[in-house]
């Protein structure tokens, strides 16, 4: 198989010391940067700081928007649920309440500490209407969504100028 060569035109330009410098500078700028932002959310971090913890399903039906949040062996008195007109605001705290004296610890991946999650919601809700259920770590919170309005219409006369 023939290689095919194009003609290339090559440019020489000549970058100065002083804008080479300033290069590196934007380089190591932009690298601390993206260094900064992974110190914020660690490998090995708590689920309070991972996004998306505890997960939460959000459906929306004609009259009613659900939301389901998993937090097993989370206690329901250690969770609070905040609801404004459009958005679910989900806090509590997982609590690790035994202890072994003698046991020097490999790895432990089961997490306790706080969690916080705010979401948006799709429509607009009652909030004296919220109710909220716990059942085998599943927190069920129906939230009735408001009566939307009907614009009302009006005819506006026309009056015509002299």
């Amino acid at each position: 198989m023939a290689r095919r060569l194009l003609p290339v035109r090559r440019e020489e330009r000549r970058v100065s010391p002083a804008r080479q410098l300033w290069d590196l500078f934007d380089l190591r700028t932009d690298l601390d940067e993206i260094f900064d932002e992974l110190m914020e959310f660690p490998f090995f971090s708590t689920p309070s700081l991972v996004a998306g913890f505890p997960p939460v399903d959000i459906a929306e039906t004609e009259n009613e928007v659900i939301a389901k949040v998993e937090v097993p062996g989370v206690d329901p008195k250690d969770l609070e649920v905040h609801v404004t007109e459009d958005t679910l605001n989900i806090k509590g705290e997982v609590k690790d309440e035994w202890e072994e004296k003698k046991v020097g610890y490999y790895a432990r991946e089961r997490y306790y500490g706080t969690f916080e999650r705010t979401l948006p919601l799709p429509a607009k809700v009652k909030q004296d209407e919220v109710k909220a259920q716990y059942k085998d770590g599943v927190l069920h919170i129906t939230l009735p969504k408001v009566e939307p309005s009907t614009p009302k219409t009006k005819k506006v006369e026309i009056e015509v100028g002299k």
